[in-house]
């Protein structure tokens, strides 16, 4: 365990922010995390009284790191917990080494932060702005106690409070990411975060199963995270709660001799605390990757809680004010065609449609193959099941190119209980209001199961982009956003399978008037299905490019030529098949 710990540590040495260097030093490597700059942080609140207050990291103190700019000596406070706020992380860029300036206690009107807060809580809710914020920091820190006091200011009907602990193990059979995902906000409400996302990287150095390559993942699936959001138009407020090591002993302490505390301290916190310059580390690098326009980080120096909850208020209602200042002025800067903080995944090429003949015919005889895919497709179920793997299957395509058909070939097979078909239709209200991606994440199978979409998220580049039910941003961003997506189910160990069955028009027309002119099968064809039709080359060209930008090595595409249906439905039977032989293969490497 120590020699895991070790090279967790290794990692977080090598990765964290590098001392200043003088402006004639080159520029960091591409890879190196760089500090955003003074322009990042945020507009002191215009008080004269109130505590500047900054985003981490600063300008001056920005490559520093929080190891560096805030003195961590157990004996530079004192232990009294309403010792006066110490120069530190809320300094203004370039002044930390200067004293803050005392607030005194009897200016601090909390009734009259609470009024504005839910006043401007109602504009949030009224303007359709989803909020975020994460409540992070040292052990005993008082995550806990500060969050109690942001939510005396806001109306219990608008939000929703998660605290996080380690994942059950309900959790454990999802992606990591899923539990956060489905706890985001719809429009207007805010989720509010006791630990977030980032417990698991905090917890690394104790639990020391976090290998070097784990670890970048996380950070990878935390930016992923918060820049969707972002950019979807999500208010994200990050808090770093930062105490020595003197006042984290002190109260663990102080914590324990009580009976009706003493629960709340466990063995992790004390380790903690014994490796304090470890965990600084690791916190500083955590910081420096996942700060970026959009999910700034806060870091508040939490020994005088009174300060410290003014200055979450501050930092809070300004939030608030500048969100709603730009949504009146109808400024969208967080709706960008791409995710700016996010790597992309590079698609592999793919053929345009017209290269794909729709018109195959079959080689075997039909009904014995099916039941020999079947036979075949049916142990392998069993073998998922066994192993804990969990299958995602896709189906888009043209309107009555036979997926329905090609979905009930392949689940006559499989064992009832281990699968579901997922139906996708035109978004619900509530779906509506979320991240169009999280009615997705709520449907991801655990391990071990199979989840079949008949039709999936890729209608947002289809028909919300088509019928302008979303903004070109949004439909141009969500290449990268379904990649990651798809990245992170596979990395999770999901097979994922992605169908297109192609037809050609006229076998769509011949398909419309059967179905038309057949009273068992006239509720398959409605009106919207014949405006379809009509706007053929608009859906070929989004068809086109979604192909191109979301075929990638993790998650590729297979077009199933269509015209004939038996020939389709035994394609996608043996591409399944092939998938979880492949996996299982992978398996005894």
């Amino acid at each position: 365990m120590e020699a895991a710990r070790a090279e967790v540590l290794a990692y977080v040495i090598a990765n964290t922010a590098p001392a200043a260097q003088p402006a004639s030093d080159p520029a960091p490597a591409a890879d190196e995390p760089v500090a955003p700059t003074a322009a990042a942080a945020p507009t002191a609140p215009p008080s004269d009284t109130a505590p500047a207050k900054r985003a981490h990291p600063g300008a001056d103190d920005a490559d520093r790191g929080i190891s560096a700019s805030i003195s961590s000596d157990p004996d530079d406070l004192s232990d009294e917990e309403d010792a006066p706020a110490q120069p530190g992380p809320d300094a203004v860029p370039g002044l930390n080494d200067e004293e803050e300036e005392e607030v005194p206690e009897e200016d601090i009107d909390f009734n009259d932060l609470r009024v504005q807060l839910m006043a401007l809580q109602q504009r949030i809710r009224d303007a359709g702005i989803p909020v975020v914020i994460v409540f992070e920091g040292w052990d005993a820190s008082g995550k806990g106690t500060l969050l109690s006091k942001l939510i005396e200011g806001l109306d219990p009907r608008g939000y929703q409070v998660y605290a996080i602990n380690s994942p059950s193990e309900h959790d454990r059979q999802y992606p990591p990411m899923r539990r956060y995902w489905v706890h985001t906000p719809a429009a207007g409400n805010i989720s509010l975060f006791c630990s977030s996302w980032y417990r698991e990287v905090a917890k690394a150095l104790y639990e020391s199963k976090a290998s070097r390559k784990r670890l970048n993942q996380a950070y990878h699936e935390i930016v992923n995270l918060e820049s969707q959001l972002a950019a979807d138009g999500t208010l994200i407020i990050k808090f770093f709660l930062h105490i020595p090591r003197k006042e984290q002993k002190r109260r663990l302490k102080a914590l324990e001799a009580k009976k009706s505390t003493r629960w709340r301290v466990q063995k992790e916190d004390w380790y903690q605390n014994e490796h304090y310059e470890e965990f600084l580390r690791l916190f500083d690098t955590m910081i420096a990757r996942t700060h970026f326009d959009g999910a700034l980080w806060h870091v508040l120096r939490s020994d005088n809680r009174r300060v410290c909850i003014k200055q979450m208020y501050d930092i809070v209602i300004e939030a608030f004010q500048d969100a709603l200042r730009d949504r009146e002025a109808g400024l969208r800067a967080w709706d960008t065609p791409f995710l700016p903080h996010v790597e992309n995944i590079t698609p592999v090429t793919f053929p345009q449609l017209e290269t794909f003949d729709p018109e195959q015919a079959l080689t075997d005889p039909y009904k014995p193959a099916v039941d020999k895919a079947q036979k075949r497709l049916h142990k392998l179920q069993n073998e998922l099941y066994r192993r804990g793997i969990p299958m995602v299957v896709g189906f888009e395509g043209w309107d009555a190119a036979g997926k329905g058909g090609a979905i009930r070939r392949l689940t006559s097979s499989l064992d009832a209980r281990g699968y579901d078909v997922v139906p996708i239709a035109a978004p619900t209200p509530l779906e509506k209001s979320h991240h169009y991606l999280w009615r997705f994440w709520k449907d991801v199978p655990p391990k071990g199961y199979i989840a079949i979409f008949d039709r999936t998220w890729y209608g947002r580049v289809m028909v919300e982009r088509i019928e302008g039910y979303c903004t070109e941003p949004q439909w141009n961003r969500a290449y990268d956003e379904i990649n990651r997506f798809e990245a992170e189910l596979v990395g999770s160990g999901a097979v994922l399978c992605k169908f297109w069955l192609q037809i050609d028009s006229a076998t769509q027309l011949t398909r419309f008037e059967e179905r038309q002119n057949t009273p068992d099968k006239q509720w398959k064809i409605t009106q919207e299905d014949w405006r379809n039709r009509e706007k053929w080359p608009l859906y070929e060209t989004a068809v086109n490019d979604m192909l191109q930008k979301t075929n990638t090595a993790a998650a590729p595409w297979t077009v199933v030529e269509a015209n004939n249906k038996q020939f389709a439905r035994l394609k996608v039977l043996h591409a399944v098949i092939r998938a979880i032989e492949e996996r299982l293969e992978r398996e005894k490497e």
